[in-house]
């Protein structure tokens, strides 16, 4: 127990109840503004203890004369829900509203008392605000119940993922469910037999059989491996166990036409040779990585391995515990599970298209210190000068380096347009541009409307952003206006926000296509489109001007990674919004009765790329296709691309005798816009088409 709290509970207990409430009240003023969640604690439980009717009328009163600061309301509000006042409800808003970064346990004790009310929607978006944050192992624990509780009435993108494990994952499960909740997917998990993954993997008929998972995590740790500390023959060795995993694989995706996630194998935190471990031809951790880079380099494109070692490092010596281990092989420790659960979350999102595709950044204390319209260009912190220079440059670093990999930025800055554009124009120690931005919005406006207005310039959903900045009023202000936008959790210290920022796995992805490396290029000349666009009123006179030229190629496997991309990132222009995995797209692209096409565009300007595609099986009804997919990326919006696909899909029909296409349209979030699709490419009211037969 902390010395506050064990002060305050020993004060507490030599005190009548009148004499109590005048030691409390003394603390709460004593402590001022400072937050101290040990005092609340402390006086929560001491206040509450044998209370009889009058002494519980007394603190009632008490509670309700007490001053308006953060830690009153705080102690209002817990035993509100401990005592069960009426007014519980409206003492935790009272709470909240005055802090817009309220501690975890706090929002948890909320949305507790929201889910008993059978409020649940609320208690959902409260669990989702808090389980932004980084947050112990012991707090998954005591929300487990709570959270089940939610995702059983939650909605969101339904998922099957098996956890194979050598080890006990019975203390993970819970974790993934709770970041499962935060991020909207709705999971069905398979926890695998102790001990026995090779046996589920490769045995049919099993449960795992009968659950036909979407997702299958295969762990892995240095144990399994029972390496001597030199090993006589490094490479046959990291040949048979790199030929055992991929059997693994493919008969994962052979069962289940699944994606797997297989852990890269950790270091033992104890190595008798010391660094000899390493530097030795045989040593055992320098034959781990000789496996983990086996692992990485041969995964096929339906497997992603985990950087366990990356987590092993972030984590530090919490990594293992040894009485963890030998009481119910728990292997990493509880600490470490936090860590690794996001890092298996970045994986998954990245297998369903959830993958963050924008950082919109604030200017001021974000990527430099200072307010540059007051503090002027010498005034601002940004580089070599003072350490909280350096770290804002540092940011700026790993947001160009985002950028460098597809990710696009954009700037939302509460400023004059001038003073905002001018350290990047003439200050030397930037490391970004104004090329770099996609978008750029200062001015006055509230950030939520310039959120939205830069999501339509972009053409994307806000739900694909992430929005960065230093100001805990102006997260909150975007949080309660717009809930798909993710906040990025930064700390106060400006030394840990790009540790914050890279911590949550916004922009994690499976594979990097040709596009995403090309995506920044594409914005700027979507901006020359824009400009030219607006020289004529007439869409025709455009669109002859852009010079426009597309092309069509069947699904294989050079594009099948970006298809797969493509297919699980489209909303807008996509008529079912199927998600699929690689090699689900594989086995319906290698249907000989079927068809799946990819398309290309291009114009003056450059190439847009992979920008659509669809993909047909055959219909029971004999002759005819079902187009099960059909889908082109909002880059091509406006372009009339969906005449020429349908075109090449006709053309295909009637080679090969197809007589009817039957058009499926499944309505969704984000899909409004092809509603009437089929109709307006001349599909009858049942969604069929009459192919024109040769």
């Amino acid at each position: 127990m902390l010395p506050l709290e064990s002060y305050v509970s020993h004060a507490l207990r030599n005190l009548g109840k009148s004499e109590q409430l005048e030691f409390a009240l003394q603390q709460l003023m004593a402590a001022g503004a400072n937050e101290s969640p040990e005092l609340v604690s402390a006086l929560r439980v001491g206040l509450a203890r044998d209370l009889d009717v009058d002494s519980r009328k007394d603190l009632v009163a008490w509670l309700a004369q007490l001053p308006p600061q953060r830690n009153a309301r705080y102690l209002r509000a817990l035993l509100a829900s401990d005592l069960g006042f009426e007014s519980v409800d409206v003492d935790w808003r009272s709470y909240l509203d005055s802090h817009p970064d309220p501690q975890p346990e706090a929002v948890l004790a909320y949305a507790r008392v929201l889910a008993d009310n059978r409020n649940f929607a609320e208690a959902e978006r409260q669990l989702r605000l808090v389980l932004e944050h980084p947050l112990s192992y012991p707090f998954f624990v005591r929300a487990e119940k709570l959270i089940a509780k939610v995702t059983e009435r939650a909605a969101g993108r339904p998922l099957r993922i098996a956890i194979l494990g050598e080890h006990t994952t019975g203390f993970l499960v819970p974790i993934l469910r709770a970041l499962c909740l935060r991020d909207r997917i709705k999971p069905v998990i398979y926890e695998g037999a102790y001990g026995s993954q090779q046996q589920e993997v490769l045995a049919g008929g099993t449960e795992l059989g009968e659950f036909r998972p979407t997702i299958v995590i295969l762990p892995a740790s240095w144990r399994a491996l029972r390496l001597p500390a030199i090993v006589a023959d490094p490479g046959a060795l990291a040949d048979a166990i790199v030929a055992e995993r991929r059997g693994l694989w493919e008969r994962l995706v052979e069962r289940f036409s699944c994606h797997v996630i297989q852990f890269a194998f950790d270091y033992p935190l104890v190595e008798p040779n010391g660094s000899l471990g390493e530097s030795l031809n045989g040593g055992r951790a320098r034959v781990i990585g000789l496996i983990n880079r086996r692992m990485f380099d041969e995964s096929p494109g339906f497997v992603s391995v985990l950087d366990i070692p990356q987590m092993q490092r972030r984590v530090g010596r919490d990594w293992e515990d040894a009485k963890q281990w030998a009481s119910y092989q728990q292997h990493p420790a509880p600490a470490a599970l936090p860590e690794l659960a996001e890092g298996i979350m970045g994986q998954v999102r990245a297998v369903l298209g959830l993958t963050k595709k924008v950082v919109v950044t604030d200017l001021d204390n974000t990527l430099w210190g200072g307010v540059i319209g007051e503090d002027g260009i010498e005034g601002v912190e940004i580089g070599p000068g003072t350490p909280a220079g350096e770290a804002h440059l540092a940011l700026q670093h790993y947001l160009k380096d985002l950028k460098a990999r597809g990710v696009l930025l954009a700037v939302c800055s509460k400023n004059n347009p001038d003073d905002a554009r001018m350290p990047f124009e003439k200050h030397l120690g930037m490391a970004l541009g104004l090329t770099d931005f996609a978008a750029f919005r200062a001015n006055w406006d509230d950030k939520a409307q310039n959120l939205r207005a830069i999501a339509q310039q972009l053409s994307l959903g806000l739900d694909s952003f992430v929005f960065l900045d230093d100001s805990p009023i102006e997260r909150s202000w975007v949080r309660s206006q717009i809930p798909e936008v993710a906040i990025a959790p930064l700390g106060e210290s400006v030394f840990n926000w790009t540790k914050d920022l890279d911590r949550r796995r916004f922009f994690e992805a499976i594979t990097l296509s040709t596009e995403d490396l090309k995506r920044a290029a594409q914005y700027q000349q979507e901006a020359a489109r824009q400009t030219l666009g607006s020289a004529y009123q007439s869409l025709d006179e455009f669109l002859a001007q852009l010079e426009l030229k597309a092309s069509a190629e069947p699904v294989d496997s050079r594009n099948l990674a970006r298809v797969t991309q493509l297919i699980n990132k489209t909303n807008q222009f996509n008529l079912t919004v199927r998600r699929y995995t690689e090699s689900q797209v594989r086995q319906i692209a290698a249907d000989p009765k079927g068809w799946a096409q990819a398309f290309h565009l291009s114009d003056r300007f450059g190439s847009y790329g992979l920008i659509g595609v669809i993909l047909c099986r055959p219909a029971e009804m004999g002759a005819a296709w079902e187009i099960d997919s059909w889908l082109m990326s909002c880059r091509a919006l406006g372009r009339k691309m969906e005449y020429f696909m349908f075109d090449r899909l006709v053309e295909a029909a009637t080679a090969v005798g197809i007589k009817k296409l039957i058009g499926i349209y499944v309505p969704a979030a984000n899909n409004a816009l092809v509603a009437r699709h089929y109709e307006q490419m001349g599909f009858n009211a049942a969604g069929e088409f009459e192919v024109p037969q040769a």
